[in-house]
C-alpha cells in the first residue's frame, strides 16, 4: 500500500525473542525495504534457530539473497488464486495485477488459474484468532509488574489502577481485539468461535497444501484496494479489516509470502502490491519471483516505479 517490498519469512524462520507477543501463533518478523535485493539481505540477518524462541525452526535459512539477485522465473510454475482476483478488487489493483502476470509469462513463467475455496473464510478466522490470542498475550500488561502504571498515588485498589492503567495504555483498536478475544475465549463460546476458526484454518492449510502439488509459488494481489487516507475507516472496522482480506491465509497456515510494488492504479496513482506466496521453509521463491517483477518493471518503464509519491531516487 505504500510502495515498499514487504516480506513474511516462514513461521518459525525468523525469531520472536525481545517482541511484545500480539499473537503467538500468527506472530513473525518480517522486513521492510526499498527493493528486493534489502529485503532480503534484511531477511537473511535476522533468520535462523534461536533458543529463546521456542517456535524457531532448527533449519538453514532459504538462499533468499541468491534469489533476489537471480531473479529468473523461467519454467517456475505459478497459480492465481481465483478467490483473491476478484470483481469486488479496486479497478487499477486488478488491471496492473494482470498486467504483472502477462509479465511474467513473457519472461517464461506458466501461469494458472486455480481455486482455494476455504480462502473465503480466512478473513473470519482470523479475526477470531488474532484477538483471542491478543487477549491472552496483553492480560500481563496489568500494571503490576512492568510497564506504564497509572493512578497509583495510594488511594486507589490494585484493581482500579489495573484499570485506568489498561485503558490508558491501550488504543482504540487494540481495546476491541482484546474484547473480541475475551468474547471469544469465554466459557459457552469457546468452541463456537475459536475452536471453529483453528478448524477453518486446518482448510485453509490443506488449500495450501494442494495448490503446492500443482504449482510453485501462488499470488494474488497484496490489498484490494490502494491506501484510504488515514482515519477514512477508523469508525469502520470491518472496512478496515478487509485490506488484509489477501495477506491473512499466508498469516494462518505459516507459509513464507512477500509483496513487491507493480505500478500504480491509474485512478489514484498510488501503488499497488503484488503478493508471491510459497510453502513454509521456501521463502526464497518469493524473493525470486519478487525480484524478476522489480528487475521487468525498471527495464520496462523505469518511471513507473519512480514516479510514486514514496519513492526515493538511489
Amino acid at each position: 500500500m505504500c510502495g515498499l517490498v514487504g516480506g513474511k519469512p516462514t513461521y518459525g524462520g525468523s525469531s520472536r525473542y525481545g517482541m511484545i507477543a500480539f499473537a503467538s501463533s500468527l506472530d513473525t518478523p518480517g522486513p521492510f525495504a526499498r527493493n528486493v535485493l534489502d529485503a532480503a539481505l534484511l531477511h537473511e540477518s535476522f533468520s535462523g534457530h534461536d533458543t529463546h524462541d521456542s517456535t524457531s525452526i532448527d533449519a538453514p535459512v532459504p538462499p533468499v539473497v541468491d534469489a533476489a539477485r537471480l531473479g529468473d522465473v523461467d519454467g517456475l510454475r505459478v497459480g492465481v488464486v481465483k478467490e483473491l482476483d476478484s470483481d469486488g478488487f479496486q479497478s487499477g489493483v486488478r488491471q496492473r495485477f494482470h498486467e504483472t502476470l502477462e509479465l511474467l509469462e513473457s519472461l517464461g513463467a506458466k501461469v494458472v488459474e486455480l481455486s482455494c475455496p476455504s480462502f473465503d473464510a480466512a478473513l473470519s478466522a482470523y479475526y477470531l484468532i488474532a484477538p483471542s490470542e491478543c487477549s491472552s498475550n496483553l492480560a500481563r500488561f496489568d500494571a503490576m509488574r512492568y510497564g506504564l502504571r497509572v493512578g497509583d498515588d495510594g488511594t486507589r485498589s490494585a484493581e482500579e489502577v489495573m484499570s485506568l492503567t489498561r485503558a490508558q495504555g491501550f488504543g482504540p483498536e487494540v481495546k476491541r481485539r482484546i474484547m473480541l478475544g475475551t468474547y471469544a475465549l469465554s466459557s459457552g463460546y469457546y468452541d463456537a468461535y475459536y475452536g471453529s476458526a483453528q478448524q477453518v484454518r486446518t482448510l485453509i492449510k490443506r488449500d495450501f497444501d494442494a495448490a503446492f502439488e500443482n504449482v510453485d509459488v501462488l499470488v494474488s494481489p497484496t490489498t484490494p484496494t490502494t491506501a484510504f487516507p488515514i482515519g477514512e475507516r477508523a469508525e469502520d472496522p470491518m472496512a478496515m479489516y478487509l485490506a488484509d482480506l489477501c495477506t491473512i491465509p499466508s498469516n494462518l497456515a505459516g507459509n513464507a509470502s512477500l509483496s513487491v510494488p507493480c505500478g500504480l492504479a491509474p485512478e489514484d496513482g498510488l501503488p499497488v502490491g503484488f503478493q508471491v506466496m510459497a510453502p513454509p521453509l521456501a521463502d526464497d521463491r518469493t524473493y525470486r519471483v519478487a525480484a524478476a517483477v522489480e528487475r521487468a518493471l525498471t527495464e520496462r518503464d523505469g518511471a513507473l516505479l519512480a514516479s510514486s509519491p514514496y519513492a526515493v531516487t538511489r
